[in-house]
């Protein structure tokens, strides 16, 4: 059975948009906007992209969560990143996006953040 490019739960009112990829790139980055995007249009205004999964994520993938998080921040929402390993925390670092973007260790962590 083919795993989901993206899966979702909802915990005490936050919208957990897993990305089950090991490479976030250009080729999946239209589809993650466009999921993004149907949930808030459902009415989710806190997102958590949980990205615990990629090894890499490419500048397209990045543009798709700023348009995202541009999106939420237009109605007084807002999105928390997750990110395990080095090198996509790398990419937020050399575009200066850790300055946007609340990036977390860990699911709980970035949960916890929303509830506090």
């Amino acid at each position: 059975m083919e795993t989901a490019i993206f899966s979702k739960e909802t915990v005490d009112g936050v919208a957990i948009i897993t990305v089950n990829l090991s490479r976030a790139t250009m080729s999946s980055a239209p589809q993650f906007r466009d999921y993004a995007m149907e949930l808030i249009g459902e009415g989710e205004k806190k997102i958590i992209a949980n990205l615990s999964y990629c090894d890499f994520m490419d500048s397209s993938f990045l543009g798709a969560l700023v348009a995202v998080l541009k999106k939420l921040k237009s109605i007084q929402g807002d999105m928390k990143v997750v990110i395990s390993h080095s090198t996509p925390e790398g990419i937020l670092a050399l575009t200066k996006m850790d300055k946007v973007f609340s990036v977390f260790k860990s699911l709980e962590e970035a949960q916890k953040s929303f509830n506090g």
